[in-house]
């Protein structure tokens, strides 16, 4: 009963046991005491029901508040926290990427504006070329030159970023 806690199903593994206990007397040689044998007939019969019944165990509030702190553990494991070596990470990429752009934009400051127009701005090459006062052909190719410049400004950060050798 104190296995189980269903009292008819307690009383069917009694009963149950005692059925085996006389089927496998012949098997008892003697050298043990007979308790123990019968209980072990009776625990394993037990475990056999508990796995059959997939039996639900009722919670207590303190349970039930320490599988709600497991989930919500397990629920935080699975995001994306940074660690220090991440966050040291991102702080190399930053730095890399402002030191290359400081490079880009004194070696080419048009270039630059250009790629910034289209990264930050999110400007289409009609408004580019609206700007510069060019054909759209034209602007095309400018833009093509702006970003061939910008990789090679920024080789050492897409190296380090995406470990892509960009142009030297």
């Amino acid at each position: 009963m104190r296995m189980i806690r269903n009292p008819d199903a307690a009383r069917d593994l009694v009963q149950d046991t005692f059925i085996k206990v006389w089927q496998r007397c012949a098997s008892f040689h003697g050298d043990s005491e007979l308790l123990p044998w019968i209980e072990a007939i009776l625990r394993h019969g037990v475990l056999d029901w508990l796995r059959r019944s997939g039996r639900e165990v009722p919670f207590d509030e303190g349970e039930a508040m320490n599988v709600e702190l497991a989930v919500r553990v397990v629920e935080l494991s699975q995001r994306d926290i940074a660690t220090p070596d991440d966050q040291l990470r991102r702080q190399q990429l930053a730095d890399c990427f402002q030191k290359c752009w400081a490079r880009f934009e004194a070696a080419a400051p048009s270039h630059a504006a250009v790629i910034s127009w289209i990264a930050a701005d999110g400007l289409s090459h009609e408004e580019i070329a609206a700007l510069l006062e060019r054909s759209p052909g034209a602007t095309r190719e400018f833009i093509s030159q702006c970003r061939k410049r910008a990789r090679v400004h920024l080789a050492e950060w897409y190296e380090l970023a995406f470990g892509i050798e960009g142009e030297s």
